[in-house]
C-alpha cells in the first residue's frame, strides 16, 4: 500500500489476518444451520439460539478484555483468544458424542439434550475468544503505525473482516460436498488453533510493539492529567464518544437489515434466477451472490477510504458513506431495478454502509488517550453489540407487517440519522479538540488526539 514502510505493511497484513479469522469464525455456523436442522432434528429457534449465545459471550467479556488489553502484553492476549475460539469449535464438533452421557435439561417446558448443551457451551466460549480482537487490535495499530498512515491500515483491517464474511459461506458451500458437518467444523477449529500459534510466533519478534503504551514507561501522571482534562471539558471525549455510540446504533439499524434480510428481500422482490450450460441457478443462490457482492464492495471501499481518511476529515468521510448507503437503500426500496442496475446499487450500498470503518475507527482512536484505547474500543463495541442485539427481531417484524419494500424504506432512516449524529461533531457545543485552540494550519482538519 502506498506510503507504508515495509515494517508497517508487514504489521498491517499480520494484524488484518486476525480480523479476517475473527469474521471467518463469525460465519461458520449460519451456513450449516440447514444441515444441522436435518442431521440433529433441532428446531430452527434452537439453532438460532446457538448463534445468539456467542454474541452474548462476546458482549459480556469485550469490555473487560479492553481493560486487560491496556494492561498486559497483547502478543499473549490476541493469539490466546483465537486459540480458545478454535478449541471451542473442536468441542462443538464432538458435542453429540460428548453430550451423549449428559442428562436432559428442561427449561420452561422445553427439553435440551446433552449434545445441544455442549454446543451451547462451545458457542459461548467462541464468543469469549473472538472478543479479544477489537480491543487488542486497534491499539496495536496505533502503536505500530505512523499516524499519517493509520487510515490505510485501518482500511485493510476493516476490509479483511468483510473478506472473511464473504469467504466462509463460499468455503463451506464447497466443503459440504465432501465432508460431514462435524468434520467441516473440526477443520475450522483446528485451523484456528494453528493460526493462533502462528500469530503468537510472529508477534514474538521484537519488530512489532505489543506492550500497551501505558505499561512501557511511567505514564501515570500523564494519564491522570488526560483523564482530568476529559472530565473538566466533556467536549473533548465524553460528548463526542456519546455521539459515536449513537452513530453505531442508528447505522446498525440499516446494517442489520442488510446482513439478516437482504437475501430474503432479493428473493421476495426480484426472484432472479438463470440457467447456463444446462445448470439451473435458483433464486436463493443468486441472492447469495448478490449478498457476497455487497460485502466485497464494503471490503474494496474500505481499502480506498483508508487512504482518504489519512487526508481528509473523518467526519466528512462518515457523512459521505451514510449518504451513499441511504441512496442505495432507497433505490432498492423504490425502484424496480434491472439486474445490471441492481449490481450497481448494491455496490453503492455496500460501499457506503461498510466503507465507514476506517474513518469511524480513526475518529475513536484520535479521541482516545493511547493508554486507554483498548478499553474504549471494548466499551464502544460492547455497547453497540448489546444495543443492536434485538434489531434483527424488530426489523423482521417490520418487514413482515409492512412488506419488504416499505420496510426497507423505513430502515433507510437509520443511515440518515447516523449522518445527522456525525454532523453534530461540527458543533463546538458537542466537540472541542483536546489540542491547542489554534490548530496548526499544516495539519489536516478533524479531531486530533493520540497522533
Amino acid at each position: 500500500m502506498y506510503g507504508l514502510s515495509r515494517r508497517e505493511l508487514e504489521f498491517a497484513v499480520l494484524i488484518s489476518s486476525s480480523h479476517f479469522v475473527q469474521h471467518v469464525f463469525y460465519r461458520v455456523l449460519p451456513p450449516l444451520v440447514p444441515v444441522l436442522a436435518v442431521a440433529l432434528e433441532y428446531p430452527l429457534w434452537q439453532l438460532g439460539l446457538l448463534i445468539t449465545l456467542y454474541s452474548i459471550g462476546m458482549g459480556i467479556v469485550q469490555a473487560p478484555l479492553g481493560v486487560l488489553a491496556d494492561r498486559i502484553d497483547r502478543r499473549y492476549l490476541l493469539p490466546t483468544g483465537l486459540v480458545i475460539a478454535g478449541g471451542a469449535y473442536v468441542l462443538f464438533a464432538f458435542a453429540p458424542t460428548l453430550g451423549g452421557s449428559l442428562p436432559v435439561v428442561t427449561v420452561f417446558g422445553t427439553s435440551f439434550e446433552g449434545g445441544f448443551l455442549v454446543m451451547a457451551l462451545a458457542m459461548v466460549i467462541v464468543g469469549v475468544g473472538l472478543a479479544v480482537v477489537h480491543p487488542a487490535g486497534y491499539p496495536m495499530i496505533t502503536d505500530n503505525v505512523d499516524g499519517r498512515n493509520k487510515g490505510k491500515v485501518l482500511g485493510l483491517f476493516g476490509a479483511s473482516s468483510k473478506l472473511g464474511d464473504a469467504a466462509t459461506p463460499a468455503a463451506i458451500a464447497g466443503l459440504i460436498l465432501l465432508l460431514s458437518w462435524e468434520r467441516i467444523i473440526l477443520v475450522f477449529g483446528v485451523g484456528g488453533i494453528l493460526y493462533g500459534v502462528a500469530l503468537f510466533l510472529a508477534l514474538r519478534s521484537d519488530e512489532f510493539e505489543t506492550v500497551p503504551s501505558g505499561q512501557r514507561t511511567d505514564t501515570g501522571t500523564a494519564a491522570t492529567t488526560t483523564t482530568e482534562l476529559a472530565r473538566e471539558e466533556p467536549r473533548t471525549f465524553f460528548y463526542p464518544m456519546a455521539v459515536i455510540y449513537f452513530f453505531f446504533v442508528s447505522s446498525s439499524v440499516t446494517s442489520h437489515a442488510i446482513t439478516a434480510f437482504l437475501p430474503a428481500f432479493l428473493v421476495a422482490v426480484y426472484a432472479h434466477s438463470f440457467e447456463a450450460v444446462g445448470v439451473y441457478v435458483g433464486t436463493e443462490s443468486v441472492a447469495s451472490v448478490y449478498f457476497a457482492l455487497v460485502l466485497l464492495a464494503g471490503a474494496a471501499t474500505q481499502l480506498y477510504l483508508g487512504g482518504v481518511t489519512d487526508e481528509y476529515d473523518s467526519r466528512l468521510v462518515l457523512i459521505g458513506c451514510m449518504l451513499l448507503a441511504t441512496v442505495g437503500m432507497v433505490a432498492l426500496a423504490v425502484f424496480d431495478l434491472h439486474p445490471a442496475a441492481l449490481v450497481a446499487v448494491l455496490f453503492v450500498l455496500g460501499g457506503g454502509l461498510y466503507g465507514v470503518n476506517p474513518a469511524r475507527d480513526a475518529l475513536i482512536s484520535d479521541l482516545t488517550p493511547p493508554e486507554f484505547e483498548g478499553r474504549v474500543f471494548g466499551y464502544i463495541f460492547t455497547a453497540g453489540t448489546l444495543t443492536g442485539a434485538a434489531f434483527p427481531t424488530l426489523i423482521g417484524y417490520l418487514l413482515e407487517h409492512l412488506g419488504m419494500r416499505s420496510g426497507y424504506l423505513v430502515v433507510s432512516f437509520g443511515t440518515v440519522l447516523a449522518a445527522v449524529f456525525v454532523a453534530l461533531l461540527y458543533s463546538d457545543r458537542v466537540f472541542a479538540p483536546a489540542s491547542e485552540p489554534e490548530p496548526d494550519p499544516d495539519l489536516r482538519s478533524g479531531p486530533e488526539g493520540s497522533d
